[in-house]
Parts: structure tokens; C-alpha cells; sequence
């Protein structure tokens, strides 16, 4: 319940933070998660853009916060006054959570783990070609796998069309 509230206040803060920032050049910012709150005295918010977050927005949405969080007497009951709040953009390792993360991800190579139509569970690795996720009824990625091991060679697997709904787990892998 208090983290359901905190992270639809931020969601929220974000959403403002993004209409009066628009008229700049930064993309519009959305809430990933929230780590910590209530008594762990240290907020962690994860935020990003559908083309990455800047160490300087997340620096100027720290303030924001900070101000939005001193004006709302609800939110300082729930994190108290003494808190730590960090902003920061989603590290890689990290499971994807928001939808327009793949959006950001195009042309990364992701590890998925989905359920197909009997509902059996798959691994695959892939780049990310496209991503239809906003503004349709059922939002899919369409996966170009790659061949698991050294060097990982492409070529030859023809590219997979995965609804989210099928998606369990997706993060972005390192590529060297």
C-alpha cells in the first residue's frame, strides 16, 4: 500500500515534470520503479526516456522531487523527513518493467523468457528490430535471435514476433 502510493505519486510528479519541461528539447520522462520508501529512509527512483535518461535530468528530477515530496504532507508521512533520494536510469542486468523500454532497447540484444501458445515456457537472445508497444491493441517486439555461444553468429534464424503479454522476464544483455 505505501509503495502502491509513493509510486503513483512519482509516477505522477514525472508526468508534470515532463509538461513543464516540454517546450526543452528532453523527451518525456517516465517512472520505471521505485526502490526503498517508507522506512528504509533512502528512495531510489528509476526513470527514463525512450532515447535514455541524462545524468543532468536525473540530477534537475531529484530537485523536482525533492520539492514535490516537501509540498505534499502525505508523502513526507509516508518517507518521513530524513531520506535520501537518488534518481537514476535503470542499470543494465536490470529486468525490463515498463513497456516503453523497448522502445529504448531497439537494436540492443535482449534475453527473454517467454510462454508460448501452450503456455511452455522458452529462452531465447535476440536483437531488438522493432517495437509496437503504445498505441496498439496488443503490443509485440519482433526478436531477431542470435545463436548462443562464443561471438554469438547471426544469420540463418528467422526473426520471432512476441506479444507482451507472452513476455515474462526481458533484460538487455552486454555486447563487447
Amino acid at each position: 500500500m505505501i509503495k502502491d502510493r509513493l509510486l503513483s505519486f512519482v509516477r505522477d510528479a514525472l508526468e508534470r515534470y515532463s509538461k513543464e519541461n516540454g517546450a526543452s528539447s528532453e523527451p518525456n520522462v517516465f517512472l520505471v520503479d521505485i526502490k526503498g520508501g517508507a522506512s528504509a529512509k533512502k528512495v531510489e527512483v528509476l526513470a527514463d526516456t525512450d532515447t535514455g535518461i541524462s545524468i543532468s535530468q536525473c540530477m534537475s528530477i531529484t530537485r523536482w522531487l525533492r520539492n514535490a515530496f516537501e509540498l505534499n504532507e502525505e508523502i513526507r508521512d509516508l518517507i518521513g523527513d530524513e531520506y535520501e533520494l537518488t534518481v537514476s536510469s535503470p542499470g543494465i542486468g536490470e529486468p525490463i518493467k515498463h513497456v516503453r523500454q523497448y522502445i529504448r532497447h531497439t537494436g540492443h540484444l535482449l534475453r527473454l523468457q517467454y510462454n508460448d501458445d501452450e503456455n511452455a515456457s522458452h529462452e531465447v537472445s535476440g536483437r531488438l528490430l522493432r517495437a509496437e508497444v503504445l498505441e496498439v491493441a496488443r503490443p509485440f517486439i519482433v526478436l531477431e535471435p542470435v545463436k548462443a555461444g562464443k561471438g554469438r553468429k547471426q544469420g540463418g534464424l528467422e526473426p520471432v514476433r512476441l506479444e507482451l503479454s507472452r513476455i515474462k522476464r526481458a533484460v538487455v544483455e552486454v555486447e563487447f
